[in-house]
């Protein structure tokens, strides 16, 4: 079975997603594509946030904005815009709803993905499918003695990704600010809990020095970079999606610990630099 999401078909043996008339390759963090399988394989159903962070992060201790983040860059990849939210829905104080009239299933079209895809190997495509055979019973819970054991550990994880979200927070309410750039192929979003972190510093002034440097590499490439970020406990957590003139786009995702005290335009651009290396221009 093959899942599509706004035309763009979902390839779990690449963590890709695939355009049905372009043929348009868009990658996804192992996560991310996990949290969208999540969502339409529940389309129309309000999943809480502690249950998505429990289904998707499994036993990770993730930070209360992790999903928020994760959101906001999905919507980026299946070109949903981010204040209508026609295709992913923020439901306030319960969690997110994946629409059911942007989302299709079908049988016969998998021969066709896996051809434009080009995957590199067969072995990957026989290994996602069972974790996802194997998810989807704790959502819906028959009781036999192992579903019963599944359901407790995930009450477990649910509870304390519940109880760590709220800690994380100061009021509830997330909010995506956008940093000052002088340049316009770069664009910087924060994603923080109000009232937290004014009298830091920014990602934008901390890359202002080295700004030039990857502006000369975007340039090269003739691509554009939107990154959303956080700060937790002084580690940078952060998603950089690129885009060509051609509507090609690409994800990176960009983890630094102690970020203010390390050379993070160095590092940023070898690893921007290590991924446009593979991409073809337009």
């Amino acid at each position: 079975m093959s899942i599509i999401v706004n035309s763009w078909r979902m390839d779990p043996s690449q963590n890709a997603l695939i355009h049905c008339e372009t043929g348009e390759m868009r990658r996804l963090g192992e996560y991310h594509f996990l949290l969208l399988e999540t969502l339409t394989k529940n389309v129309d159903e309000v999943l809480s946030r502690s249950y998505l962070c429990a289904e998707v992060w499994k036993n990770r201790i993730v930070g209360g904005n992790s999903l928020p983040t994760a959101i906001h860059a999905l919507r980026a990849a299946i070109d949903d815009d981010g204040k209508q939210q026609n295709i992913i829905k923020t439901v306030p104080k319960k969690g997110y709803l994946c629409s059911k009239e942007y989302v299709l299933l079908t049988e016969d079209v998998l021969p066709d993905v896996t051809e434009i895809a080009q995957p590199t190997s067969e072995a990957p495509q026989q290994e996602v499918p069972p974790e996802v055979i194997h998810v989807t019973p704790v959502k819906r819970t028959t009781f036999t003695a192992k579903n019963l054991l599944s359901l407790v550990l995930s009450l477990v994880l649910a509870i304390s990704g519940a109880i760590f979200f709220v800690y994380t927070r100061s009021d509830g309410t997330p909010q995506l600010i956008k940093e000052s750039v002088n340049n316009p192929r770069i664009k910087i979003y924060h994603l923080s809990a109000s009232g937290k972190n004014s009298n830091m510093p920014t990602l934008a002034s901390v890359l202002a020095p080295g700004q030039q440097k990857l502006e000369t590499l975007l340039s090269a490439h003739d691509v554009t970079m939107t990154m959303y970020y956080r700060n937790v406990h002084n580690r940078l957590e952060s998603d950089l999606v690129l885009r060509n003139q051609c509507n090609g786009s690409w994800q990176l995702t960009f983890n630094v610990e102690d970020w203010r005290n390390s050379d993070i335009n160095r590092a940023m651009y070898q690893n921007l630099e290590k991924l446009l290396n593979t991409v073809q221009k337009c």
